[in-house]
């Protein structure tokens, strides 16, 4: 961890920086009532935003959160945006509905599936690069006007994951076509790689318009996110954290697994990616702990030309 790093409570962001929210919109994937992204909405609720979109496969997962973000202050606008991430067709009517929304200020794109068994979704993607990754391309390339319209203080925000420090990109068989070869952690670690490669790619395009543009690890937080979990994942991962084993990057870096956090240590990053002045000039870098971390990135991830070869694989995979 750098020296710049701190674990810190949604609460603690928002008491310095939660005024630049007030009256924006703001739209989230993946609300949930076990979810960051839940949590996430609640919090922002709390400094009088304009309206917040709330986006889930179903309301009835949605339903909880806006019961909460009642409970704070009734006169929070929320809007229930019907979108399953691993349909393209569905992500492309869920923007199109959102065509009386002039300008969105801040996009959260947190949803998240990790370690599935394998499948590929109708468009022909490995699920969890579908959902985690081209879905996030996706969403930011029709929203992208509605983005920039916002102007000058606005962001996008991709929640990756720790497991970056193990991801990269197979681009001769990016889903996992060859017979027996899907490991669901392999392509987990994938996925993420991939949000942060287009991030760094994305900063730029964004930059002349004022967007900021981050990735973001949350933290290790339990939630939804890990109900493919078997008993093997479950002991694995025990057996880690109790017997401070080191892992490896890809750089054969030593690393070990981060400890349990609160959802609201895990949104608060997200939150700084959204309105802490102090990273305004660091745009397109991954963030950890409320701070940059882009030095936890290993090669595979910053080499310019594997960013400029995942954008155009990625058009491919939305026929465009």
């Amino acid at each position: 961890m750098s020296s710049k790093q701190m674990i810190q409570t949604s609460e603690a962001i928002l008491k310095k920086h939660g005024a630049a929210l007030k009256g924006k919109t703001i739209l989230i994937t993946g609300v949930a009532a076990d979810s960051i992204a839940g949590e996430l909405a609640v919090q922002l609720s709390a400094v009088g935003p304009k309206l917040l979109i709330l986006s889930a496969r179903l309301e009835s997962r949605v339903e909880p959160i806006v019961a909460k973000i009642k409970e704070k202050d009734v006169a929070v606008q929320t809007r229930f945006l019907k979108m399953d991430l691993a349909d393209q067709s569905e992500i492309r009517g869920a923007v199109a509905s959102l065509s009386d929304v002039e300008a969105i200020d801040h996009v959260a794109l947190v949803a998240g599936l990790m370690w599935p068994p394998y499948r590929k979704t109708t468009d022909g993607v490995e699920s969890q690069l579908a959902v985690n990754y081209v879905a996030n391309f996706l969403l930011v390339k029709l929203l992208r006007d509605k983005i920039e319209k916002a102007g000058r203080g606005s962001s996008v925000v991709v929640v990756a994951s720790s497991a970056i420090r193990g991801g990269k990109i197979n681009f001769e068989d990016v889903n996992f076509e060859t017979p027996d070869s899907y490991e669901p952690t392999v392509a987990y670690g994938q996925s993420n790689a991939a949000r942060v490669m287009f991030v760094k790619k994305l900063a730029p395009q964004l930059s002349s318009k004022g967007v900021r543009a981050y990735s973001v690890d949350p933290g290790a937080v339990q939630s939804g996110l890990q109900r493919h979990f078997n008993d093997d994942h479950r002991a694995w991962i025990a057996n880690l954290r109790t017997s401070g084993e080191k892992l490896k990057d890809l750089d054969g870096r030593e690393f070990t697994l981060p400890p349990w956090t609160s959802t609201s240590e895990g949104a608060a990053t997200i939150i700084t990616g959204m309105v802490d002045p102090t990273i305004e000039d660091s745009s397109g870098a991954f963030l950890h702990n409320n701070a940059v971390a882009d030095e936890e990135l290993h090669s595979h991830i910053v080499d310019e030309n594997n960013w400029t070869k995942l954008w155009d694989l990625t058009e491919n995979l939305i026929h465009e």
